[in-house]
C-alpha cells in the first residue's frame, strides 16, 4: 500500500516537471542586464524569469520552480548574499543551485563570501557570453538528467544490467563532484590564504577615508582664516593709501590678526601630525617589513590615524601603560590589529549617539610583549564569545559588520607576530582582548 502511495507521489511529480519547462531565474537591479541574458540564453530550451531585486526573487522562487539562479552581487536593499543566505536556509529552496555575478573585478574577500553563502560559481563582470552560456547549459542538463531518472523510475526499468548501468553513472557523477568539491575546498584555502593580504590593502582605505576627512577639515578651516585675514589685510591697506585709516581700524586689526593667525597655525599643526601619522602607517602597512619601532608611540600614531572613527561617536580613547618599548617587528600587522579592534568597537560596542571608552595597555612581561585592549561597551554573551573569531560570523549582518575583523585579529597575532590572542566578555560589562607576542 505504502508503495503504490510513494509510486503515486513521483507519477504526480514527473507529470508537473515534464509539462513545465525548464525556468533560470535572473536577479538584477538592472533591467539592461536582463536583456543581455535573454540574447545570451536564447538558443538553449529554458525560459527565463526576471527579478528586480533580493525580496521579489524570494517571492517568485516560493511560487515557482526553477533549475538555476543567477544573480547580482549588487542588489537594491538586501544584497546578492542576504538573499542566498535567506533563499537557501528554505527547505523547499535548498536544491536550488547559485551562480554569483559581480562587477568587483578582484575581490577575493566577496568571492570568499559567495562561496561561504552556499554559491556553486562566481563570475566577473564583463561576463563571457560563451561562459555563461556553458555554465548554464551544464545545470540545464544536469537538470534534464534528474528528470531522465525519475522518468526511468516511474516506467519500471529494473533489470539488473541497467540498475549497474545507473550505478555507475550515479558513482561517475558523484566522483565528478568529489573532484569538483575538492577544486572548490581547494579556492577556498587558497582565498583564505589570502585574506590577510586583502585586508591590509582593506585597512589602509579605511585610514585613508578618515585621514582624508580630518586633513579636509583642517586645510578648510586654515582657507577661511587666511581669506578672512586677507580680506582685513586689504581693507587696512586700502585705508591707509587713500589717507582713511583711523585708529579703530587699527584697533580692530590688531585684535583680529592674532586670533586668525593662532587659528590657522593649529590647524596647520594638525594637518601636519596627520600627515606624519599616516605616512609612518601607511607606509608600514602597504610595505609589510619588519623594522624597529616604538611600540606605545606607533600606537599613538595608528589611533591619531583612525580619529575620524572615534570622534563621530565621541569615543574617549586611551593610550597607557609603558612608553620606552622599543621592538623589531612588524608593525603593520600592529596598525591593522588596532584598526579592526576600533573599528570592531565603533560598529559593535557602542549603540548610535552613545560615548565610550576605549583603553590600549602595552607592557614588557620577560620575554613576552602584552597589548590589553578593553572597551566599556555592551559586551557579548557566552555563544557570541565562543564565535568571535570565527569568519564571518557577525551580529551586524547587513548594518556595517562584515564578520572578518576579529579573524583577522586573529590571523595576524598568531601568523604575523607569532603570539596568542584571548578575549573575555560580558554582557554589559565591554570586551577585553589580551594579545601577547615574543620580543
Amino acid at each position: 500500500m505504502k508503495q503504490l502511495i510513494f509510486k503515486g507521489i513521483i507519477h504526480e511529480w514527473i507529470e508537473k516537471l515534464t509539462k513545465t519547462i525548464a525556468k533560470v531565474l535572473v536577479v538584477s537591479g538592472e533591467s539592461g542586464k536582463h536583456q543581455v541574458y535573454e540574447r545570451i540564453l536564447s538558443s538553449l530550451d529554458l525560459e527565463i524569469v526576471k527579478a528586480m531585486s533580493g525580496q521579489e526573487a524570494m517571492n517568485v522562487v516560493q511560487e515557482q520552480d526553477f533549475f538555476l539562479i543567477l544573480m547580482d552581487v549588487q542588489l537594491p536593499e538586501m544584497d546578492g548574499f542576504e538573499t542566498a543566505s535567506l533563499l537557501l536556509d528554505h527547505p523547499k529552496n535548498n536544491h536550488i543551485p547559485i551562480v554569483f555575478i559581480t562587477s568587483c573585478v578582484g575581490d577575493d574577500v566577496s568571492e570568499l563570501k559567495a562561496y561561504a553563502f552556499g554559491a556553486v560559481d562566481y563570475l566577473e563582470e564583463p561576463i563571457n557570453d560563451e561562459i555563461v552560456k556553458g555554465k548554464v547549459g551544464v545545470f540545464l542538463k544536469l537538470y534534464q538528467q534528474k528528470l531522465t531518472l525519475v522518468q526511468s523510475y516511474e516506467t519500471g526499468i529494473n533489470s539488473e544490467e541497467e540498475l549497474l548501468a545507473r550505478k555507475e553513472q550515479l558513482e561517475n557523477i558523484i566522483e565528478k563532484q568529489e573532484v569538483e568539491l575538492q577544486s572548490s575546498i581547494d579556492n577556498f584555502t587558497t582565498a583564505e590564504t589570502n585574506l590577510v593580504e586583502s585586508d591590509k590593502m582593506a585597512s589602509l582605505g579605511r585610514l585613508v577615508a578618515g585621514v582624508s576627512h580630518d586633513l579636509n577639515t583642517s586645510v578648510g578651516i586654515c582657507v577661511t582664516g587666511a581669506s578672512y585675514m586677507q580680506e582685513i589685510m586689504s581693507e587696512l591697506i586700502f585705508c591707509y593709501k587713500n589717507g582713511k585709516l583711523r585708529k579703530q581700524d587699527l584697533d580692530k586689526f590688531i585684535h583680529t590678526a592674532p586670533q586668525s593667525t593662532e587659528i590657522v597655525l593649529t590647524n596647520l599643526e594638525r594637518a601636519s601630525d596627520l600627515i606624519s601619522s599616516f605616512k609612518l602607517v601607511a607606509v608600514d602597512v602597504a610595505c609589510d617589513m619588519n623594522r624597529e619601532f616604538n611600540l606605545y608611540e606607533y600606537i599613538v600614531n595608528v589611533m591619531q590615524s583612525l580619529h575620524s572613527e572615534t570622534k563621530r561617536g565621541s569615543h574617549e580613547v586611551f593610550v597607557e601603560g609603558d612608553t620606552l618599548i622599543n621592538i623589531d617587528n612588524n608593525p603593520g600587522a600592529i596598525s591593522q590589529i588596532i584598526t579592526n579592534l576600533v573599528l570592531n568597537s565603533v560598529i559593535h560596542a557602542f549603540t548610535e549617539n552613545e560615548s565610550g571608552r576605549i583603553i590600549i595597555t602595552v607592557t614588557k612581561e620577560k620575554d613576552c610583549i602584552r597589548m590589553l585592549y578593553t572597551d566599556d561597551g555592551k559586551g557579548m554573551d557566552e555563544e557570541q564569545l565562543k564565535r568571535v573569531f570565527e569568519p564571518f560570523y557577525t551580529t551586524r549582518r547587513g548594518s556595517g559588520g562584515s564578520g572578518l575583523g576579529m579573524y583577522m585579529v586573529y590571523n595576524l597575532v598568531t601568523n604575523k607576530l607569532k603570539g596568542e590572542v584571548k578575549c573575555s566578555s560580558e554582557i554589559g560589562k565591554g570586551i577585553k582582548v589580551d594579545i601577547c607576542f615574543p620580543v
